[in-house]
């Protein structure tokens, strides 16, 4: 049976491989991976079945589970990178381009080295490449990373006192926008919505499914009702307690749950 891994190659690349569940591994174990043009070394984040409809052509390989041999060789790599990066380092600065060099990595088989960047914007670095192979004597890639690769990179605490959830368990991030944090009734402040690589929390996503569940059967805010045998108009809703807050022709404002509110044909 085939089975769909998710690794971490080096310190800032997540990338996705298929492997035969004859292999055992688990979440933290150590592997050897067969790319299209190279060899790598990687560790597992998650195993599970192959997603219905992945394309599965260009995926990597899991070939087998790394020896301690396999892992001295990637620490004599990891050690090598760091002299490469400081060279890669020093081109960029020559060639004084608006560019950060964040993560180098060297891949297992070493016919190919990754340099990962982050920029404001789009950077032609063409020029750059070609001083890099020929300074570097190896194949040279160059990847662009956003915010949140870079904020799991470097790790830290969120706002919630706990280790920030790209860098602790997050294997990929999904599109968060600012409707997450209205339905959920979260305040707009930035210091509540805003993570630390600047740009919304992930976590707005975890409840968002739930939050739109529970609001299905709830009226909006505004709507005319019937309770406790007087009209009325719905000034708020408590999704969580499936309530909702009335003020009465009567003057009366009340908490009601919702089985007991009639709501008003508009």
């Amino acid at each position: 049976m085939r089975l769909h891994y998710r690794l971490a190659i080096g310190d800032a690349i997540k990338l996705v491989a298929l492997g035969d569940d004859t292999l055992n591994l688990r979440k933290n174990d150590f592997c050897i991976l067969r790319c299209p043009r190279h060899e790598d070394y990687g560790r597992v984040l998650a195993v599970g079945p192959i997603p219905e409809g992945l394309e599965t052509n260009d995926l990597a390989e899991v070939k087998r589970q790394a020896t301690l041999v396999d892992q001295g060789k990637a620490h004599e790599n990891r050690v090598r990178s760091k002299g490469l990066h400081r060279t890669a380092d020093e081109l960029i600065r020559q060639h004084n381009l608006p560019m950060r060099l964040r993560s180098t990595h060297l891949t297992f088989d070493r016919a190919l080295l990754i340099l990962v960047y982050t920029a404001p914007g789009r950077v032609d670095f063409r020029a750059l490449l070609k001083d890099l192979n020929k300074a570097l004597s190896v194949r040279v890639e160059l990847r662009q990373i956003g915010p949140r690769d870079q904020a799991a990179m470097v790790g830290g605490l969120g706002s919630c006192g706990r280790e920030l959830c790209c860098s602790s368990f997050l294997t990929n991030f999904v599109s968060i926008n600012i409707k997450m944090a209205k339905l959920q009734g979260v305040s707009l402040n930035p210091s509540n919505i805003i993570g630390a690589c600047g740009r919304l929390k992930c976590c707005l996503e975890y409840e968002y499914d739930g939050y739109r569940m529970l609001l299905r059967n709830l009226p909006r805010v505004g709507s005319r009702c019937e309770c406790q045998g007087c009209g009325g108009k719905v000034i708020d809703i408590n999704p969580l307690q499936q309530s909702v807050r009335v003020v009465l022709d009567d003057d009366r404002v009340v908490t009601v749950p919702l089985d007991e509110v009639t709501i008003s044909a508009p």
